[in-house]
């Protein structure tokens, strides 16, 4: 029965400690394996959440994630293939004025809140110590630290790249590993104050540019640029970001008071699976890696967090023990496909606007506008930004 068994969480960050949280509500001992959380930042801090994963997060608990959000009203897609232009090509928009797009959230004041949390919980363990080697041992999985002490546990998940070297135990199968030859530069933008409720996608002839509305005088700024771009030389003092900023897009900011320290992350596209997934599963970066274009990365990981919680409520109802064979096979089938179709479109998108010539480049802008006169379109590609494909 579930009241006796237990989990090991590997990883220390918002993943790891969301998965924990959650899980909490079940009779599980929870342990969370990794380094302490006063020592780690997220990074980038803001996150996309769409409106499902926000409500759903409510549902358990997370209640003050609405107060502490920036809502998100609308979201415009511009295809600045020649030249950047302010006017949009394809636009979403909130049914209602009562109802939201997506939310715009600070990481780590999320990790904090919920790390908060799980420190008040009796079922909730924190391990900072290093792992040694963890091993098959008859019905549980073994977990032999480097003191020498050794856990038991029915399930293992690994929720950190952090804990990369622990996978070669595992049989990590690499389905897709391609780079994109980019890089994301992750900033923000502060300015004047303004009605602060769109986020933009400007798709530009190197790569695409993201604002996500974070507050009245912020502004967060996903800038993918490809490794041979000219525009890198932007990127290399805020002197010259805030006159590229202030010079095309003056008209969104009003003006650009100062620019946050600037981020860079190499973009891979990631989708890891184990050859034996026995006892054990991925979860966040460490299983799938998408582009950061349609801001889907969190939502991903969200909505296999909340399948998981399914599969334990199906055992739980049926008496079945977590971290069995039927367990893990009845988790992967409602995820996989869907992980990896929705993964696939995602880096679809980003080679459809990858393509530079200049007549593929027409019929592209030709046909967002198309679509942006269909309101049935419109509304099944929000509903799948919302809740994912299979819904």
């Amino acid at each position: 029965m579930l009241n006796s068994q237990k989990i090991c969480i590997i990883g220390s960050g918002l993943t790891a400690l969301t998965i924990a949280y959650l899980l909490s509500k079940f009779k599980l001992q929870i342990d969370i394996v990794g380094q302490d959380l006063k020592k780690k930042k997220i990074r980038p801090t803001k996150l996309a959440l769409s409106k499902n994963s926000l409500d759903q997060l409510c549902l358990y608990g997370l209640k003050d994630i609405k107060k502490k959000s920036n809502v998100v009203k609308n979201i415009y897609l511009h295809d600045s293939y020649s030249s950047i232009s302010l006017k949009q090509d394809l636009h979403f928009s909130a049914a209602n004025k009562k109802e939201a797009l997506a939310y715009i959230i600070d990481g780590n004041t999320l990790s904090l809140d919920i790390n908060k949390k799980l420190k008040s919980l009796k079922n909730i363990k924190f391990i900072n110590k290093e792992i040694s080697s963890i091993r098959d041992n008859k019905f549980f999985k073994e977990v032999t630290f480097k003191d020498l002490n050794i856990e038991n546990y029915n399930l293992i998940i690994l929720a950190s790249a952090n804990n990369l070297f622990l996978l070669s135990k595992f049989k990590l199968r690499k389905v897709i590993d391609k780079s994109y030859n980019e890089d994301a530069y992750v900033f923000n933008l502060y300015h004047k104050k303004i009605i602060n409720n769109s986020a933009r996608q400007f798709f530009l002839k190197d790569g695409p540019l993201a604002f996500l509305p974070v507050s009245r005088t912020e502004t967060s700024v996903i800038w993918s640029i490809k490794n041979n771009s000219i525009n890198k030389k932007y990127v290399s003092s805020k002197k010259d970001l805030s006159k590229f900023f202030n010079t095309h897009f003056k008209e969104l900011f009003n003006e650009i008071i100062s620019i946050s320290e600037i981020n860079k992350f190499n973009l891979n596209y990631i989708f890891n699976e184990l050859k034996d997934s026995k006892r054990t599963l991925l979860f966040g970066d460490i299983a799938n890696k998408i582009h950061p274009i349609a801001g889907q990365g969190w939502n991903m990981t969200l909505r296999n967090i909340f399948s998981l919680i399914k599969v334990i409520k199906y055992s739980e109802n049926l008496g079945l023990e977590i971290g069995n064979d039927i367990f893990i096979k009845k988790y992967l089938d409602e995820t996989s496909l869907n992980n990896l179709t929705f993964a696939t479109l995602i880096d679809g998108i980003r080679k459809i606007f990858d393509v530079k010539i200049d007549s593929y480049a027409a019929i592209r802008k030709n046909t967002l506008s198309n679509i942006d006169k269909n309101s049935f379109l419109k509304k099944n590609f929000v509903n799948i930004a919302n809740k994912g494909l299979f819904i």
